[in-house]
């Protein structure tokens, strides 16, 4: 399983899947505002406080060939966090991003420039992270109640039209604030997406195949996001762009199951 948060919750199994309606009140909105107060990304580095005298590890949320996300609680305050521990491999990708003066592994160079003001509130938020011998542990945000988009849509596949809206713009303005960012997410599709049923706020996750967003493009060959959303242009053409690829990827991923 690729996700690392494709497990945060079980989800009951039904027989007959009824039409998900939305509260009556529930209407996009152009611009949302982020939560208040922001977090309090002054800690985002590795730090020198060993991960254990911090945090309290609790049970398992995801596991696959990227290593392990953990349900785990910051020992001070008790807040819940999300705890990614990413193996370190001979093929990790490593990236240069301003302010940094040594490459960083790929997930926290983009979740670091993520962290930038303005901060979305629909993309996942990196507090801190810390480098060990053979890994490295994210300290991430632990949105609840939530599941992935992708098990939403698949139990409400008649799902109103308004609350479809609600959930395709938030997507939007989370790929838009990547770009804004510097940021090609390169991974977008639903399992991608944490969504809390009862708000209907959506989070973007998995930054792992990420790149340095570009205007240039990208060589087709190079292209290492989910095959099943892979654009059209990286079949037929030497090169395919950030822009174009999210769109495409989140047509097919959301709007062709409703």
């Amino acid at each position: 399983m690729k996700s690392p948060f494709r497990c945060w919750c079980p989800c009951s199994h039904v027989n007959v899947v009824e039409p998900y309606v939305p509260p009556p009140d529930l209407e996009p909105e152009p611009d949302p505002e982020p939560p208040s107060p922001a977090p309090d990304h002054s800690r985002i580095k590795p730090i020198n406080e060993s991960f254990e005298s911090l945090y309290n590890v609790g049970e398992m949320l995801g596991s696959g060939g990227f290593g392990r996300v953990y349900k785990g609680t910051r020992k001070f305050d008790g807040k819940k966090v999300a705890i990614k521990q990413l193996l370190k491999i001979d093929n990790d990708r490593y990236l240069h991003i301003p302010g940094h003066p040594k490459p960083l592994v790929t997930e926290v160079a983009l979740l670091l420039m993520m962290s930038r003001e303005p901060i979305s509130p629909f993309v996942i938020h990196l507090y801190e992270w810390f480098e060990h011998p053979q890994t490295f542990t994210l300290i991430m945000e632990y949105p609840e109640p939530c599941g992935s988009l992708h098990d939403f849509i698949t139990r409400n596949p008649q799902l109103c039209e308004p609350a479809a809206q609600v959930i395709m713009l938030q997507a939007l303005l989370a790929v838009r604030h990547c770009i804004e960012h510097g940021v090609f997410h390169h991974d977008i599709h639903a399992q991608n997406f944490l969504l809390n049923k009862d708000t209907f706020h959506l989070t973007l996750i998995d930054f792992g195949c990420g790149q340095l967003f570009g205007s240039d493009g990208y060589e087709s060959g190079i292209y290492i996001g989910a095959p099943d959303y892979c654009p059209p242009e990286v079949l037929i053409e030497p090169c395919f762009h950030a822009v174009p690829t999210n769109v495409w990827a989140l047509q097919e991923s959301c709007c062709t199951r409703w």
